[in-house]
């Protein structure tokens, strides 16, 4: 369960997996490989898209089990105004889909699991909200994914350890967790707002769609608006 969070959480993050080891041992805890799981669909268009491939020596890598080098983590250049459409264009384009994806299927691991990565979407938009608006650099941008990186993937470990250790209290814990769930996904969106406002500017001839996630029973639903 753990690896499949990591895989799903960091790949929504920034289009990142783990190493090949712990995605097997993902596929392995969700029973027989399928053809189309669109966890490995979203990396390989990740990977395919223009806007990757124009990008990649500035974005964090897709690799499985990379960081970002410490030459994008030192670069000092502001993303000019072509680099900033296409950040936004990747972003509406696959960044979108595959959290969504990512999303709902990780939320049937329960409210801490959608907590934790609610919030790491948020985060992460409030960094590419900064980055193309040159209010900061390519490599604040590349050490501020690390440390969400690092710090996601550590909460989630913890909230697995948790799952896996319950305790007496495990209801009023799941209803804490779910109100906190619920108060990320409202926060997550406000933040998405300000993206798509700036999309709209930047790309008005492109998509700007938002997730609107709600999370009653036992999963999140989300719509694209």
């Amino acid at each position: 369960m753990r690896a499949f969070v990591a895989t799903v959480t960091l790949l929504a993050l920034c289009g990142w997996l783990p190493p090949a080891s712990e995605a097997r041992q993902a596929s392995a805890q969700l029973g027989p490989p399928r053809s189309a799981d669109p966890a490995d669909l979203c990396q390989q268009q990740m990977l395919a898209s223009p806007e990757y491939q124009a990008l990649k020596s500035k974005l964090p890598p897709l690799e499985p089990g990379s960081q970002p080098s410490q030459a994008q983590q030192a670069d000092p250049t502001m993303a000019t105004p072509q680099e900033a459409k296409l950040v936004l264009s990747f972003h509406q384009k696959y960044v979108v889909p595959c959290r969504q994806e990512g999303l709902m299927r990780s939320s049937t691991m329960g409210p801490a699991i959608v907590a934790i990565l609610v919030e790491s979407f948020a985060r992460s938009d409030a960094s590419y909200l900064r980055l193309v608006e040159r209010r900061m650099s390519w490599g604040e941008y590349n050490r501020e994914v690390q440390a969400l990186r690092t710090d996601t993937r550590a909460r989630l470990a913890t909230a697995a350890g948790r799952q896996n250790n319950p305790g007496l209290e495990d209801l009023a814990q799941d209803a804490r967790q779910r109100q906190a769930a619920m108060v990320a996904l409202e926060n997550w969106k406000r933040q998405q707002q300000a993206l798509v406002q700036k999309q709209r500017q930047l790309n008005p001839g492109d998509p700007a769609r938002l997730n609107d996630c709600t999370y009653l029973g036992e999963t999140v639903t989300c719509t694209t608006l």
